[in-house]
């Protein structure tokens, strides 16, 4: 039987429509899209060469769609790398006002992330932004929607903080558990907490305990004020940070994309790894949600 956590929210906050200033960045990695033909597209010298969908690979295309619903028409920013560009163009067709941002190369998630973030950051520091990686497949999608604008409803209330959604693991693993703490005081209707802490290299009988009291995996998904996000990642990840900064100025001018090219050359590769754990974070549980293993990484609904 899987452990669920446990559902404690007082009410259910259903938006009619997202917020204008609410922006949502989709993270794809380093990973071609899925044709209409349930086929992933590779481009490669002229030729789109195909190869088998894999669960994985199709959750993809849905994630867009799914993030296109929690923001207004032209508020979403999907990040790509040049190699799968073209790919990606036919996907995003489908969604009206969809952006996206290329990369030269891909430098690892935070930069995915950062890349985006500051442009909306340098036109809204107050701008909502919902952080999500394309790859997650999820089941029961209006809950899960719900969940996320709840996420959106917080940050309305605490522009200050930054949330994390959690989820718990199919099994008791060994890093990345988040254990909650108290309900985040005026969040306490939306199932907000603060993080009591973070746990590495658990020992068998010490995975047993965070996962039979209902502890936590991360997501990947962060919800917060561009601003807000942006000084988080200056703590977390500052050699990231300081190496885009040069492209602040140069956003929407015709020397972007050369600079662009330079500061690659030198970024250093960086994960998410210390946004996740960062101290200042708060976690909103996705209740009876369970996140499977980093090989067959999706989020199910438990039945």
């Amino acid at each position: 039987m899987l452990a669920r956590v446990p559902s404690i929210p007082q009410i259910d906050l259903v938006r009619e429509a997202p917020h204008p200033r609410t922006w949502a960045i989709v993270l794809t990695g380093d990973q071609p899209p899925v044709d209409a033909g349930g086929s992933r597209l590779r481009h490669g010298r002229g030729t789109a060469q195909r190869w088998p969908l894999t669960p994985r690979s199709a959750s993809r295309a849905r994630a867009l769609e799914r993030a296109s619903r929690l923001v207004p028409p032209g508020q979403m920013v999907t990040v790509v790398t040049r190699r799968h560009a073209r790919a990606w163009d036919a996907e995003l067709e489908n969604i009206p006002g969809a952006r996206r941002i290329v990369q030269p190369a891909h430098r690892g998630r935070a930069v995915e992330m950062l890349l985006p973030l500051l442009r909306i950051a340098r036109r809204d520091p107050s701008a909502t932004v919902i952080v999500l990686p394309a790859e997650h497949g999820i089941d029961h999608e209006a809950r899960f929607l719900r969940y996320v604008s709840r996420a959106v409803w917080a940050v309305a209330l605490r522009p200050d903080l930054p949330i994390l959604i959690g989820a718990h693991p199919h099994a008791p693993v060994t890093d990345g558990w988040i254990e909650p703490g108290a309900p985040v005081e005026g969040l306490e209707d939306l199932s907000v907490h603060a993080v009591k802490r973070f746990v590495d290299a658990a020992s068998p009988s010490e995975r047993r305990r965070l996962f039979e009291s209902n502890a936590l995996q991360s997501t990947l998904i962060f919800v917060g004020r561009a601003g807000t996000l942006r000084a988080l990642a200056a703590r977390a990840v500052p050699e990231v940070l300081e190496a885009l900064e040069p492209l602040e100025d140069a956003f929407d001018t015709a020397e972007e994309s050369l600079l662009c090219e330079a500061v690659y050359e030198c970024m250093p590769q960086a994960g998410l790894g210390g946004l996740e754990r960062a101290p200042e974070l708060a976690v909103l549980p996705l209740p009876d949600v369970v996140r499977r293993a980093p090989e067959r990484e999706a989020l199910l609904l438990a039945s």
